[in-house]
């Protein structure tokens, strides 16, 4: 609004002092030299409130001196006090809106009173009739010209929000809607695990089993505990990071010692799967990642590949150098991926799937693991094996 108003000076400076009015151009020169402090005032040193307080209050009084050297009611200038208004009213708060209307008000009606009382104060400063004519023409034109450019700024933002207020709400549509599925699958999902601890400790309680028969029941519990933990950790660190966002720590990790603790925590459920774990892992390979956040996402993927993978199969675990980045890959002989769900996989919308050993989920693993990574400027993408199973590849940058 500066800038709009600095133009209308630039063109009003000259155009009065050449049509007899020199008072009016020297004014409008001094208005374009304090309009351009504002301006610094308020893009420069971020004091936009004290800039439209003070050129409010200083444009209207130059005006006023204007009314009294431009032949006060006869000329232009309760036009000029109509479109000062207007930009008052633009760049205005709220709040501060019936404090600008009165001020106007009030400083017009004195400089009309003024003239009614005492007309010698405010003499015809136009040299002909042709040079008022002119005058007030130029100051229409102005006028419709900053009226109709300044309404389109109006209707470009109001429409900018709106469609920034729609968004917000479709986005937060959405992620309500998700929530509230991921909620309702999560409270459904733990009635299974605490059923089956409620029923082993009821039967242990009542029942005295065989040995074989306990250490059997007491594998099984503990495999479910374990799934339930994860999926409860997984849920959690989802929660937090919708609420406090991501969290990321870049810094140079040895891939070796980042992923064997992983593979320590899988090794119960390995053996009672009697799976076949093989690593081939470059001890000296550093990638630029968060610690904590590639063991997630590493612990996560080689879950669902003993979740998925029928016993006696096969999970491989690589980690070498390619170009320049350090490239994690996870295989197993397992299920493989449907094909109806590969563009939703690494999506809230995924839907949970039993495992081959009735181990369950939530279908938020593969979620996260696609959030952190992307945190962490890797990428992660998959490919169903041409004989069995899946691919998982995790890609970060070289430390």
């Amino acid at each position: 609004m500066c800038l709009i108003a600095m133009a209308v000076s630039v063109v009003q400076m000259p155009f009065n002092y050449f049509t007899g009015l020199k008072m009016t151009g020297y004014i409008f020169g001094l208005l374009l030299v304090a309009l351009a402090g504002l301006y610094y005032l308020s893009r420069f040193k971020d004091r936009s409130a004290l800039s439209i307080a003070i050129s409010v209050v200083l444009v209207n009084l130059l005006f006023a001196w204007i009314y009294f050297v431009s032949s006060g009611i006869s000329g232009a200038s309760l036009m000029t006090f109509t479109l000062t208004f207007f930009l008052v009213m633009i760049v205005a708060p709220r709040g501060q809106y019936v404090l600008w209307l009165t001020f106007n008000l009030l400083l017009v009606t004195a400089v009309i009173l003024i003239e009614y009382y005492h007309p010698e104060l405010v003499p015809n400063m136009y040299p002909d009739r042709e040079s008022k004519i002119v005058d007030l023409s130029a100051t229409y034109i102005t006028s419709v010209l900053v009226i109709f450019f300044g309404t389109i700024y109006l209707k470009n933002a109001y429409n900018s929000e709106k469609q920034q207020r729609e968004e917000k709400t479709r986005v937060l549509e959405v992620l309500n809607t998700e929530k509230n599925k991921l909620f309702s699958i999560i409270s459904h999902d733990l009635r299974s695990p605490m059923a089956s601890i409620q029923s082993y400790l009821e039967l242990m309680k009542d029942i005295q089993l065989p040995p074989e028969q306990k250490l059997q029941l007491e594998a099984e519990l503990l495999m479910m505990v374990n799934n339930t933990q994860d999926m409860l950790y997984n849920m959690l660190l989802w929660s937090k990071s919708q609420l406090q966002g991501l969290t990321v720590h870049l810094a140079p990790v040895n891939v070796h010692k980042a992923v064997m603790p992983v593979l320590d925590i899988h090794a119960t459920f390995i053996t009672n799967k009697r799976l076949h774990l093989t690593t081939d892992i470059d001890k000296n390979i550093m990638a630029m990642a968060d610690l904590n956040m590639l063991q997630l996402i590493v612990r996560n993927l080689v879950g669902n590949a003993i979740k998925f993978t029928a016993p006696g199969g096969q999970i491989t675990l690589d980690a070498r150098q390619e170009n320049q980045h350090c490239l994690i890959t996870i295989r197993d002989t397992g299920t493989g991926i449907d094909p109806k769900r590969v563009p939703e996989i690494f999506s809230l919308k995924a839907r949970s799937t039993f495992g081959t050993g009735n181990e369950k989920g939530i279908g938020l693993g593969l979620y996260l693991c696609s959030e952190y990574t992307a945190a962490q400027h890797g990428r992660i993408w998959f490919q169903n094996n041409p004989d069995k199973g899946c691919s998982f590849f995790l890609s970060f940058p070289l430390a």
